[in-house]
């Protein structure tokens, strides 16, 4: 009976047991169940990728990867630490609209170039191992500058300052540069200009024996600057050039100049036995000299509508380059591209305006030009020209002056030999006696033996009929025919002698007469020859 009892107990403890143990398994089951019930969405919605982290700095770097999610929370958590030029792949996990943002930091704090990715972009290279790359920027101490500061040193820069002179409104490339240099005379040339509409009226007259050019002097100088294309567009007139060089190779956001330049001036250097003065004198010019008149009807009028320039001086530029480096705000996600293994050129700069990358180290060439003339002068010959211009006209008529002078003498001497000849009373009137081979002495007696001339009067006939007065008629006929012919040489005399006084009196006054000189139309020029820039567009060769 007792044994029975202790068995009875035994039998009850173990159910009680097994019951206890079988409450225990059945709440840790429970508790399994929901903790699966609660986590299954984020099981289901975070999907693991790869990463290859490469350390590209000189130093050991921890990795960190910072996860943020849609609704602003955000977590840090380490990833792995690199040796300097070290690699490793990681899996990491992200979950639906979550950001990944990865950088690494040195001993000294120095953090790297955040590189970010989004489950997005993540999940459309499923397959792909993405490559982080830990970039440190380098520290870029040279401040990056405006395009109105660039233009400052510009302006400063003796060789380089014409860059902003330059009229770009219409260029579209830096080949337009090239435009403005191309083919121009020689210095020494004579050039015949229209200024109204200034193009040359007459082949330009190359030089000869005169020319003679040397180069005056050769400087040379550069600029360097770091440049901010965020106000290129709102930039004044003085920075045009630089704002379509920045257009015509599509910087928008900034660009590393450097600025080449060298320049010379050629001048025209007069030859020991020519000056300035003395070419006009050049018999090897006259036929281009009239051909230049032949273009003038009236000096007094068309002063200001013609000029005769000689090419003395070129600016020169013997040699321009322009280089170029493209900088671009780092941050997108396409900059990561540009790190790959294969682009060794890639530099990251922490800059005045934010973190900076650029695709290559070296400064590329935008443009270059040799031996190209950038500016002419010229001396204006204008004035000569129209001096020269009177004065031929001056010494033509006075030419023709004493050619018509000659040919009245001749005239006169003739004339007066029919009065001799025809001379109707010998008896009372001495004429001179001409010697055909002394013309010139002979005319002075003439001429005044001329002027104390009159007229013979016809005498009347005898109209009885008488046989005397019938012989004296016959005479008197003779006598009155000869008086017409006197009367007639002396008329003509009197009236070819009047013409040579006149003529005489207009020698006399044109070579006595002070001719007005035209002068240089500078208000300030020293002296008849005034050396002036003029226009490269008048100076090409066709």
């Amino acid at each position: 009976m007792v044994i029975k009892s202790i068995l009875s107990l035994k039998q009850n403890r173990l159910i009680r047991s097994c019951s206890i143990q079988s409450q225990n398994l059945t709440i840790k089951s429970l508790k399994t169940v929901l903790v699966l019930v609660c986590f299954l969405p984020l099981v289901v919605n975070a999907e693991g990728f790869k990463f290859k982290f490469k350390n590209t700095t000189k130093n050991v770097v921890s990795v960190f990867c910072k996860i943020s999610k849609k609704s602003g929370n955000f977590k840090v958590k380490s990833i792995v630490n690199l040796s300097p030029g070290e690699e490793k792949i990681k899996e990491v996990s992200v979950s639906k609209d979550d950001t990944l943002s990865f950088y690494g930091q040195n001993g000294e704090d120095e953090t790297s170039a955040i590189v970010r990715r989004d489950y997005t972009t993540l999940s459309k290279q499923k397959n792909q191992v993405n490559y982080i790359p830990i970039i440190i920027p380098e520290k870029e101490n040279t401040s990056f500058e405006s395009l109105d500061n660039l233009s400052l040193q510009l302006e400063h820069n003796k060789v380089l300052n014409f860059l902003l002179k330059m009229d770009s409104t219409s260029m579209t490339s830096m080949s337009m540069l090239e435009n403005n240099f191309q083919n121009v005379y020689p210095l020494g040339t004579f050039i015949f200009v229209d200024t109204k509409t200034n193009r040359l009226l007459v082949p330009p007259l190359e030089p000869s024996y005169w020319n003679n050019s040397e180069t005056y002097f050769t400087t040379q100088d550069s600029l360097y600057a770091l440049v901010n294309n965020s106000h290129a567009f709102q930039a004044g007139v003085q920075v045009s050039f630089i704002a379509k060089l920045f257009d015509s190779i599509k910087v928008n956001n900034a660009e590393e100049l450097e600025f080449k330049g060298k320049l010379s001036l050629l001048r025209w250097k007069p030859s020991p036995n020519a000056n300035i003065y003395q070419i006009l004198n050049d018999k090897a010019i006259m036929d281009f000299l009239e051909t230049c008149y032949n273009q003038i009807d009236n000096p007094d009028s068309q002063y200001q509508h013609y000029r005769l320039y000689f090419l003395s001086s070129y600016e020169r530029i013997d040699d321009l380059e322009i280089y170029g480096k493209k900088y671009y705000t780092f941050g997108n996600e396409a900059d990561v591209s540009l790190m790959s293994n294969g682009n060794p050129g890639f530099q990251l700069f922490g800059t005045n305006l934010g973190t900076m990358y650029t695709k290559t180290k070296t400064l590329s060439n935008y443009f270059s030009v040799q031996n190209a003339v950038l500016r002419t002068k010229a001396y204006d010959f204008t004035p000569l020209l129209f001096n020269g211009f009177k004065n031929s006209v001056k010494a033509k008529l006075i030419e023709d002056a004493y050619r018509t002078q000659h040919q009245l003498v001749s005239t006169i001497l003739s004339e007066y030999s029919g009065l001799v000849n025809y001379n109707p009373d010998p008896a009372k009137l001495s004429l001179v006696q001409l010697n055909p081979k002394d013309t010139t002495s002979a005319l002075t007696p003439v001429l005044t033996t001329v002027g104390n001339l009159q007229p013979y009067m016809a005498e009347v006939p005898d109209t009885s009929k008488q046989p005397a007065a019938i012989a004296k008629n016959a005479t008197l006929d003779g006598y009155n025919n000869k008086v017409k012919l006197f009367n007639s040489y002396l008329a003509k005399t009197n009236v070819l002698v009047k013409q040579l006084n006149q003529t005489n009196s207009d020698i006399v006054k044109m070579s006595q007469s002070d001719n007005n000189q035209y002068k240089g139309y500078a208000k300030n020029a020293p002296g008849l020859l005034n050396e002036i820039v003029v226009s490269n567009n008048i100076v090409r060769k066709e």
